[in-house]
């Protein structure tokens, strides 16, 4: 089995041309929004008190729902994220336990809300994490905003 060398993308470059600073604006300017995606990502763990990522995702849809004034229950949620609904009300106890989430009613159907107010479950479970911004969007806002200035004056 031979190693022909490193693989090539589609435009014919490779990774090396890359790190060696012959990257064009669009290799740029996606590696600045992937760094915003998780920049902002470890905020939102931090301000939601998050587990994990899949918790993340969880309560960005849990939010997106309730903020569009179309809150979602659990089946629209499992769907979403590709998981099972047993598995969506097992990661939300947490935070239905600790008012990060509460549930609410549509019609027949029993939905999910979320409490913008509510401050994060601290690392060791004592209570609220001081550290964490009691408005997260000031902190997501200025990440934007410092990324899109980057990208606009690169």
């Amino acid at each position: 089995m031979s190693d022909s060398g490193p693989a090539k993308r589609k435009d014919g470059r490779v990774m090396s041309d890359i790190h060696n600073g012959r990257a064009d604006p669009t290799d740029y300017r996606l590696r600045r929004l992937l760094e915003v995606y998780y920049d902002l990502t470890l905020q939102m763990q931090e301000r939601l008190g998050a587990g994990d990522a899949n918790d993340v995702l969880l309560l960005v849809l849990v939010a997106i729902g309730d903020l569009r004034g179309a809150p979602m229950d659990a089946e629209l949620l499992a769907e979403k994220l590709e998981s099972s609904r047993s598995t969506v009300e097992r990661r939300l106890k947490p935070y239905l336990d600790h008012g990060t989430v509460r549930k609410g009613r549509r019609g027949k159907s029993v939905v999910y809300l979320f409490d913008t107010n509510a401050m994060p479950p601290s690392a060791t479970g004592a209570g609220a994490d001081p550290k964490a911004d009691a408005d997260m969007t000031v902190g997501m806002v200025r990440t934007l905003m410092t990324t899109v200035f980057d990208i606009a004056t690169d």
